[in-house]
């Protein structure tokens, strides 16, 4: 991946990262409706909120952290951003299996992680 290939790539991902996050940050509960959580835990669950704030707040400084981190250092940030990544498909895939969320929250969190995956395989070839 070339320098330029990877400013974009980093500039995108790291912008995408911090509007879906403030998304999140501001409307939690449609967030989770969006993203396959049952309605009723949706609209009653008082700690989700609290949780999927964590999460956005989480997505901000990752975006963030991109959005300035030089190509020397991204090794490290995307390193970190890929384990936090699966660590939140494991989440969802565990809520998958006790009957949470619904499938489209497994599939999306697969994608995801297959598609950081690939970028930071792809970056780590350099």
């Amino acid at each position: 991946m070339s320098r330029d290939e990877w400013d974009v790539t980093r500039k995108t991902v790291g912008s995408l990262s911090m509007w879906i996050g403030s998304a999140a940050l501001f409307a939690p509960r449609w967030i989770a409706g969006a993203l396959g959580v049952r309605p009723d835990a949706a609209r009653g669950d008082v700690a989700l909120p609290l949780l999927v704030r964590l999460a956005a707040a989480r997505n901000i400084a990752m975006g963030a952290a991109l959005l300035v981190t030089p190509p020397p250092q991204a090794r490290r940030t995307t390193e970190v951003a890929l384990l936090l990544t699966a660590l939140d498909a494991a989440a969802v895939w565990t809520s998958r299996a006790t009957g949470d969320v619904r499938p489209r929250s497994a599939v999306l969190s697969g994608i995801v992680l297959a598609v950081a995956s690939y970028g930071t395989a792809r970056w780590h070839r350099r």
